[in-house]
């Protein structure tokens, strides 16, 4: 069929005006009715969300062309590149209706936001500037510009859409990943493990245990649409026992046991429930290093997990020294990891030495935000973390469930993930719904809801 349709201009010409007309007769629509407008907005979101999920991004057609990241990489071919803007400039093109007015308030937020929330500005400062420290200035600008670019998506969408908004959208595309990943996998080999669309299998299970956490939540609370809710937490469930791993479970177990807690929490003065909040992460944290990393006969008799492909903490210590050799500022954005330049790889001569394992990354979240930016950078995001926490806490007595626990319960998924794979900073969806949280928590707890 690509044959056929490149080996004859009139075809190509032929689809192009099609193409043409569809998009003026949508575009046409979209500046004449809003809520067609508002729905093709949802639509360009939950397409491009879906594109960066979990830590690496969808990698299946068209989702995988989709994803900004490939702007950032060597290998991505011209038509690509040109796809890819050309695609979002289109999708831009045909909601700009909608934009002329969401956008006029723009600067006022941005500002509010900047007062209230410094940390994480500051961040993306710094991000933007890492170029400028660098060994690889021109491959980490390109990546600082993509971040930015998600970045300013997840503040808009947090600027617009308010929780009880965001969370039927977050529900969906969420299932729309499990239901792709299902497709995906059952074309692979029945005995290995899934991965579905995300890459791998952690980061494949660790997203179906937020998927099947939200269609529980809303179980619980939709009593209407509780009959498809618990099927798509069945097949969520199902998917993350097929992913096989034993981390994704025991954050299944946390985020369950969270849930329970904010009802304790709701009824605490705020000082308190902060603090019970603090204290119920760090437990959760002890209980996954324990469970995950130290106990084996839990680990492999019963999460079905091989301990000899656990070989992290063996290679923690040599990426800590790494980042104390330049601990300031760190090697700046996609500065360390980069396996391309061979001899030059500042990362090469990590290698565990039982196995020869050479790690892609530092299956840490924290430590590869200290390796791009430094301590002062995993200070900023820290600070910005509790920021988030204080807020959520308010927000968390001041509404009602299931919208109130939100921020609370993707702070907590942040945290937990990141303990043995990375993805707190980057073009994918951690970062970005952890954006979003900050600036929907922010407007929420300063009176300024715009949404």
């Amino acid at each position: 069929m690509k044959e056929l349709i490149l080996s004859s201009p009139l075809v190509i010409i032929f689809l192009v005006v099609i193409s043409l007309i569809y998009v003026l007769v949508i575009f046409h629509y979209a500046g004449t009715n809003k809520k067609i407008a508002s729905n093709l907005e949802k639509v360009f979101f939950g397409t491009f969300i879906i594109s960066i999920s979990g830590a690496t991004g969808a990698s299946i057609l068209p989702f995988n062309k989709l994803n900004p990241q490939v702007l950032t990489l060597a290998s991505t071919t011209l038509p690509t590149i040109a796809g890819n803007i050309g695609l979002y400039g289109l999708g831009f093109f045909i909601i700009i209706s909608r934009l002329r007015y969401t956008l006029k308030d723009s600067i006022q937020v941005l500002v509010n936001l900047i007062v209230k929330e410094p940390f994480l500005f500051l961040l993306l400062l710094m991000i933007e500037l890492s170029c400028l420290w660098s060994n690889a200035p021109i491959f980490t600008l390109k990546t600082s510009v993509v971040y930015l670019v998600v970045s300013l998506f997840a503040i808009y969408l947090g600027k617009q859409y308010s929780w009880q908004e965001i969370y039927p959208l977050w529900r969906w595309i969420n299932i729309i990943v499990v239901i792709l990943s299902f497709l995906e996998s059952l074309k692979g080999d029945p005995g290995a493990n899934w991965s579905g669309i995300l890459g791998h299998k952690n980061q494949f299970s660790f997203f179906m245990a937020q998927s099947a956490m939200l269609w529980l939540m809303h179980a619980v609370y939709s009593p209407k649409q509780r009959r498809l809710s618990i099927g798509f937490f069945a097949l969520s469930l199902i998917a993350l026992q097929k992913g096989g791993s034993g981390a994704s479970k025991v954050l299944m177990v946390v985020l369950i046991s969270l849930w329970g807690y904010f009802g304790f929490v709701k009824k605490l003065k705020v000082q308190w429930a902060f603090v019970s909040v603090i204290l119920f992460m760090i437990l959760s944290i002890c209980i996954t290093i324990l469970v995950t990393e130290n106990l084996e006969f839990i680990v492999v008799d019963t999460l079905n997990k091989d301990l000899t492909l656990t070989g992290r903490t063996d290679f923690w210590p040599i990426i800590v020294d790494k980042i104390n050799q330049s601990p300031l500022l760190g090697y700046g954005i996609a500065g360390f990891w980069q396996p391309w330049r061979g001899a030059d790889d500042p990362g090469g001569g990590i290698i565990v030495a039982a196995t020869q394992f050479q790690p892609p990354h530092s299956h840490n979240g924290f430590l590869d935000l200290g390796l791009e930016l430094g301590w002062l950078g995993v200070s900023l995001y820290a600070l910005s973390f509790f920021n988030n926490i204080a807020k959520a806490v308010v927000y968390l007595g001041r509404t009602r469930l299931p919208e109130a626990g939100l921020p609370l319960l993707l702070l907590t998924y942040t945290l937990m993930t990141n303990l043995t794979e990375t993805g707190l900073l980057g073009a994918n969806s951690i970062w970005f719904w952890y954006v979003v949280t900050t600036v929907r928590l922010t407007l929420d707890t300063s009176g300024k809801s715009i949404a």
